[in-house]
């Protein structure tokens, strides 16, 4: 690897930089480390791991498999949130090839963690998983899903909320940090595929990641905002790969309003988005919910503000959790069943120990729901995206096929042509 192509692992975020300096103690293993993304999936990678406060060595040491020279960086770190002991050590290390394998090492002799970068095009089928509420019961619950998912070799996960249940209803209450402490680890020793990568994480804020649920600031929800950072702390933004893949990840009302400044922003992302091979949306709260009422606090909000959104701007799928149940809705526009309308998904069991049921009767607009434990294993390919709900066991619940109108695939194809130009 050359000097001037390693260069371009420098972060603003957290400053990576060749050192002579020494390394962190040998043999040091977090008890919790994560991936996810700040920044562009198929170039960048966020490191982040938890320590002791003692603990303060930031250094780690990667290369890009297949090659000999590991180049050093050196992350930031900071107490985690309410006083809690333990630092949260983050680095973003930039200019990374698509599609590529790399790994690296916290410390001299400790042990060597495996990432990929995501493909700039989508030339072969790409999977993801997806679920939320999340260490709702057991570790053993999460375990079991946590096993089945890893199983598939999901490129990444998405999360939509209720990650760890750490806030209470009551905002004066400080959060159970163990928690958080505990389900990050069990993610490391879990949510790895069985050629040994780990899995990075996108997350969307639910309301049991917040201290009061729901109406608050960020400030209320301290440890999310810690551990997962976003632009600005608007607990809103979008995940962008290549002209294949977007998604606009919202905050279903918990520390920042439906209406108002996020959904004129969420207009914004969808407008500029339209053109994506696959396009969804991640957030928390149901527009459609399966168990509770429809007019259960802010669905109607949803439907109201992003609903119509997702309708003008041909949004193809929209993440709900919250419910604790699996869902699959018709396919929806304007409030009917319409084949080209949104479909909603999800409604959050990944880490419940039992499903729930819908309270009265079921809704129209149900297509498929269950009372199971479960994740969703999306494929996308270039003609279709394909969605497979599987409990904790590896059962298979149900699955759907979304086609990609021909007009789509053909404007996308021209868009990944002209890149390949350039």
């Amino acid at each position: 690897m050359s000097t001037m192509f390693s260069l371009l692992f420098f972060s603003l975020t957290s400053t990576a930089l060749l050192h002579s300096t020494p390394s962190p103690s040998p043999n040091f293993d977090p008890p919790a480390l994560y991936l996810t993304w700040q920044g562009d999936p198929t170039t960048t990678m966020t490191i982040q791991w938890i320590s002791r406060l003692n603990e303060k060595d930031d250094r780690i040491k990667f290369q890009r498999i297949g090659q000999d020279q590991w180049q050093e960086a050196s992350a930031i770190h900071f107490q985690l949130p309410e006083k809690f002991p333990y630092l949260l050590h983050r680095i973003e290390i930039i200019g990374l090839l698509p599609g590529n394998a790399y790994r690296f090492q916290i410390g001299s002799n400790g042990p060597e963690y495996k990432f990929r970068t995501l493909p700039a095009t989508l030339a072969k089928p790409l999977s993801f998983v997806e679920g939320g509420d999340v260490f709702h019961d057991s570790v053993a619950d999460i375990k079991a899903t946590n096993i089945q998912a890893a199983k598939q070799s999901p490129s990444f996960a998405l999360l939509g909320g209720d990650l760890a249940y750490t806030a209470k209803k009551d905002s004066a209450i400080a959060e159970d940090g163990e928690r958080w402490l505990t389900w990050l680890t069990v993610w490391k020793q879990t949510m790895v595929t069985p050629d040994g990568f780990l899995i990075p994480m996108i997350t969307a804020i639910g309301n049991h990641d917040t201290r009061g649920r729901y109406f608050q600031t960020p400030d209320n929800a301290r440890f999310y905002y810690a551990l997962f950072r976003t632009p600005g702390n608007q607990g809103y933004r979008t995940f962008d790969a290549g002209d294949y893949l977007a998604i606009t990840i919202l905050d279903s009302g918990h520390t920042h309003p439906i209406d108002g400044k996020q959904t004129a922003w969420l207009e914004e992302a969808l407008k500029t988005r339209n053109s994506f091979l696959h396009q969804f949306a991640l957030y928390h709260v149901p527009a459609y919910p399966s168990v509770r009422e429809q007019n259960t606090k802010m669905s109607p909000a949803i439907r109201e503000h992003w609903v119509p959104l997702f309708d003008k701007y041909n949004l193809h799928a929209a993440f709900e959790h919250h419910d604790h149940a699996y869902k699959r809705t018709v396919l929806l526009k304007g409030g009917k069943e319409d084949p080209s309308g949104v479909l909603y998904i999800g409604d959050g069991g990944w880490g419940i120990e039992e499903g729930r049921n819908p309270r009265t009767t079921k809704a129209w607009y149900l297509a498929k729901i269950a009372p199971a434990r479960h994740f969703i294993l999306v494929t996308l390919d270039e003609d279709k995206k394909v969605f497979e709900a599987i409990d904790s066991k590896g059962v298979l619940i149900d699955s759907y096929t979304l086609r990609i109108p021909e007009m789509a695939k053909t404007t996308t194809k021209e868009k990944t042509n002209e890149l390949i130009e350039k």
